[in-house]
């Protein structure tokens, strides 16, 4: 492929792009990442010509079934963020109130950025965008996330606030690191984002910068889509004028600054954004050596993926051949208008004796072994990629319960969990990147929603500049979420409940809500009935004690009264049997 041609009068900006642009397509990025995307869409046939046109394409897409199998082992774990104090009360001198504040501050600040982490993670659809950025990692080898400063978000009721973190997935081919062989972020020297937007947005934009009207018009529409690489990012609409929109992070003076540029006109200032990090999170699926970028699952796997395609297309062009046979005749004998697919209708055949003139091509016997090949190549393919039955659950060919299966899913995933351990370091990135937002941007008073343990919500004020100065440490707590988890949940749950080691409030109270969907109308129901049951309780202590003899004599008179009760049914039903003697006495007698 042709490199990017340098322009004499290009900017810096432009000139580390275009360099950026040289590199990737040196590496062959911009062509192995589009394949692949269309591989796991189950684009994974050449384009027909008119010789293969009838040929059987069919497509058996085992990279979206391993793809989509890794990405949900991943993202099957609950992940939770937890702030905490660099140094606890416990551990300072409490005899210095300077100190004592300090150490208080940290606290608050640790539980209060957990709590809130909690908030922002459902504000932002962090799980999608996570789900977002594993697919990338997945197919190309690496995820971005990328969160910025969103002005146009405002917000509250008593506390009104303008200005809110959001948070997206940046595709790779768009993404350019200042040194691609350093796989660390924070010690780029700078990063690119480029991006196509809409012509009349970024004109706006620069006139609210404060650009000059000539500068203005000098942002032209264009078409440089080439570069985008996708087939769908190629076809754009032809009254959507769109430009190719350039920004840029790099550090000085250990700050992290920012600009954005379009068709060569600076449309943002170089700005302080207090930042210390890059606002950028980069997850590698697997590592590649001296590379930021990493190793995802369809490069492995394509070519098997060709050849499992292949054999299925010949066993079925076999099959095709069989069951409908190519026909060859004589022209001067067969009238090629009286050949038809009717099988009531007959071929009038003006051959001599003995002449053949026409007669169906025996197609080439198929291997034998084709169809196991398939299997074996999808087996093998699955287990090395550690995709395997066991991994997913489809063990159809044993009857094993939901515990086996877990147990053979935790043996399997073995090999993946390193990926797993990528992901968590990921996301204590991301957490530390949402934490220099807090300190830096959020400095002016709001009221956030929170969540306390036992999962009910509260507002409170927050102002994130607050604890600027208060460091904190960052652990990234992993539960588990999965429905198996959530069974053994239950099945421990009942087997305390039936020993009797918990009641039912608390049977209820540590069940899944997902199990149990209407659990708080039953707690609330149980803890009413507790409720009155201590009340009548309380009641009964209070009364007055009763005089020890006179409640014996009570007792002793009640006892007796049982005994004449007694005596006295015992002396009816002997006057019944003695009436049924009589009776029958007297009936002996007549006869």
């Amino acid at each position: 492929m042709a490199e990017v041609q340098m322009a004499q009068g290009d900017t810096l900006i432009q000139k580390q792009y275009r360099e950026s642009l040289n590199y990737m397509q040196q590496m062959g990025f911009t062509e192995a990442w589009p394949m692949y995307e269309r591989f796991k869409a189950g684009d994974q046939w050449p384009k027909e010509t008119a010789r293969t046109k009838s040929l059987p394409r069919p497509v058996f897409n085992i990279i979206k079934y391993i793809m989509n199998h890794k990405v949900s082992s991943v993202m099957n774990e609950n992940v939770k963020m937890l702030f905490s104090p660099q140094e606890f009360l416990d551990t300072v001198n409490l005899d210095d109130p300077e100190t004592m504040e300090k150490a208080a501050q940290s606290q608050q600040a640790g539980e209060l950025f957990t709590r809130y982490s909690d908030t922002t993670w459902e504000n932002i659809k962090q799980d999608e965008l996570n789900e977002e950025a594993l697919e990338s990692a997945s197919s190309c080898g690496t995820g971005i996330w990328h969160y910025y400063w969103d002005t146009s978000k405002e917000g509250g009721l008593t506390r009104p606030w303008v200005g809110d973190m959001t948070g997206e997935v940046l595709d790779p081919i768009n993404v350019f690191f200042g040194n691609p062989q350093q796989r660390r972020v924070q010690k780029q020297p700078w990063i690119i984002i480029s991006s196509r937007e809409m012509l009349s947005d970024v004109k706006e934009q620069a006139k609210k910068e404060g650009l000059s009207a000539d500068k203005v018009e000098l942002i032209t529409a264009d078409k440089d889509v080439k570069n985008e690489r996708y087939d769908r990012a190629q076809v754009e609409l032809d009254d959507g004028a769109k430009v190719t929109v350039l920004t840029k992070y790099f550090k000085k003076d250990s700050k992290i600054y920012f600009e954005k540029e379009a068709s060569g006109q600076t449309i943002k200032k170089a700005v302080d954004t207090g930042f210390e990090l890059y606002p950028i999170v980069v997850i590698q699926w697997e590592r590649r050596k001296k590379s930021i970028h990493g190793v995802g699952d369809a490069e492995g796997i394509i070519p098997n993926q060709k050849a499992i395609n292949g054999l299925m297309a010949m066993q079925l062009l076999s099959v095709q051949l069989t069951g409908w046979p190519k026909m060859v005749y004589n022209p001067n004998f067969i009238d090629a208008k009286s050949i038809n697919n009717d099988p009531s209708q007959a071929i009038p055949d003006q051959s001599p004796p003995g002449q053949r003139s026409i007669d169906y091509l025996t197609p080439g016997a198929i291997s034998p072994h084709a169809n196991g090949l398939v299997e074996a190549f999808m087996d093998y393919t699955k287990q090395l990629s550690s995709a395997q039955d066991a991994a997913t659950g489809d063990m159809s060919k044993g009857n094993l319960n939901a515990t086996a299966i877990m147990l053979l899913q935790k043996a399997a995933g073995v090999p993946i969990e390193s990926i797993k351990k990528r992901f968590y370091r990921a996301m204590e990135d991301v957490g530390r990147v949402w934490e220099q937002f807090w300190k830096v941007k959020y400095n002016m008073a709001r009221r956030v929603n929170l969540q306390d343990d036992d999962g009910n919500d509260y507002s409170e004020e927050f102002t994130g500049t607050d604890y600027t100065d208060v460091g904190l440490n960052l652990k990234i707590d992993i539960g588990p979420a999965s429905s198996y988890s959530e069974e053994l949940m239950m099945a421990s749950l009942d087997k305390l409940y039936d020993k009797d080691a918990i009641d039912l409030e608390d049977y209820l109270e540590y069940a899944p809500k997902n199990v149990i969907p209407f659990k708080d109308r039953l707690l609330k129901k149980v803890r009413e009935a507790k409720e009155q049951q201590a009340q009548l309780e309380a009641q009964a202590a209070q009364m007055p004690q009763a005089d020890p003899a006179a409640q014996a004599q009570a007792q002793l008179e009640q006892q007796m009264t049982i005994k004449q009760q007694e005596h006295q049914q015992k002396m009816e039903i002997e006057q019944l049997r003695a009436n049924t003697e009589l009776q029958k006495a007297a009936l002996t007698g007549r006869r």
